[in-house]
């Protein structure tokens, strides 16, 4: 399978790589940037609540973490670098104190760099125009709220426990999952594929007009590197957009999806989607800033989608090929 994860390290050919800490290190983020962090030289370690699901690379450590639990004061493995993945509470009147109680044990720890994966939906619920890292934030979900609350006790710990800092707000990812079989909830590309290759039809909730930025997973991985390999800064934040650097719709997406889908299936997928009087405004999310830090790299939406699409079908074989032992 084209986007699986490595069988072991690959030799950088350089001086080791700083070693990695991945808090929610099996989520739909997580589980295949740890795969990445290993395959470029980094000792990695995945923290999760559960010890499930396992690594195919017995090379990625585990250990068990629940960001919280503030009473935990265990320590935490003597690294680097702490990346952590998207995580909210759910309710808008989120407690934020397990935030700053992390923060204080990854200080303690002697970690020096936290990468913090935040969410462009700090801008609002339907963002318009041109978003710039200074654009003023209104988020109006929780999770949106959540995230800028997390942000926030970021900046503020970051300079009192001397922590480098990066806040990366983030667009929707779209990518393979070594995961995804074991997933209850899965990303919404992974959705999409699935209708379309089981049921031949794509179901929208959205409105066809509905804007989306999509980041391909690889032009994620290529984004972070010059953020794993910079010289630690104390107190230093940095709030970056992390985005493909254009804009698409849903039905777009949807359609795009399905013309995948029937090139491997060799039948037509219909769309469907609820009717929109106005079309919803569009939004431009700016990428310039870790542009210029990270250069260019290739950005392919429909690799990635083909990478969905195999971990779609090894879950659904089609009925006349037996599923993989």
């Amino acid at each position: 399978m084209t986007g699986s994860e490595p069988d072991a390290p690959a030799d950088s050919g350089t001086d080791p790589r700083q070693p990695v800490l991945v808090i929610g290190g099996t989520g739909h983020v997580g589980a295949a940037l740890c795969c990445f962090l290993l395959r470029r030289g980094h000792q990695v370690t995945a923290a999760s609540r559960t010890g499930q699901p396992v690594f195919e690379s017995p090379a990625i450590n585990r250990i068990r973490l629940d960001v919280t639990d503030t009473a935990d004061n265990g320590p935490l493995p003597l690294l680097t670098t702490a990346v952590i993945c998207p995580w909210v509470e759910k309710s808008s009147k989120t407690d934020s104190h397990w935030m700053e109680h992390l923060l204080q044990r990854i200080a303690t720890a002697g970690y020096r760099s936290v990468i913090y994966f935040s969410t462009m939906w700090v801008y609002g619920a339907r963002p318009q125009g041109l978003l710039t890292e200074s654009t003023p934030v209104s988020p109006a979900s929780p999770y949106g709220i959540s995230h800028l609350q997390n942000e926030t006790l970021l900046r503020e710990c970051a300079e009192d426990f001397d922590l480098d800092v990066a806040i990366l707000r983030m667009a929707n990812l779209v990518g393979a999952d070594p995961f995804f079989r074991f997933r209850s909830k899965v990303a919404f590309a992974h959705e999409l594929v699935t209708m379309a290759i089981e049921d031949g039809l794509i179901v929208l909730r959205s409105p066809p007009s509905t804007p989306r930025d999509l980041i391909p997973r690889m032009l994620l991985h290529h984004d972070l590197e010059p953020l794993l390999d910079r010289v630690a800064v104390e107190g230093r934040v940095d709030i970056l957009n992390l985005g493909s650097g254009s804009t698409t719709t849903m039905l777009d997406l949807a359609r795009q999806i399905a013309d995948l889908a029937k090139r491997y299936a060799g039948e037509p997928v219909r769309v469907e989607y609820p009717e929109e009087s106005v079309v919803q405004p569009m939004f431009h999310l700016d990428t310039a800033r870790i542009r210029s830090l990270a250069g260019p790299c290739a950005n392919s939406l429909s690799n990635e989608l083909e990478f969905v699409l195999e971990d779609v079908v090894r879950l659904h074989p089609p009925v006349d090929q037996p599923s993989e032992p």
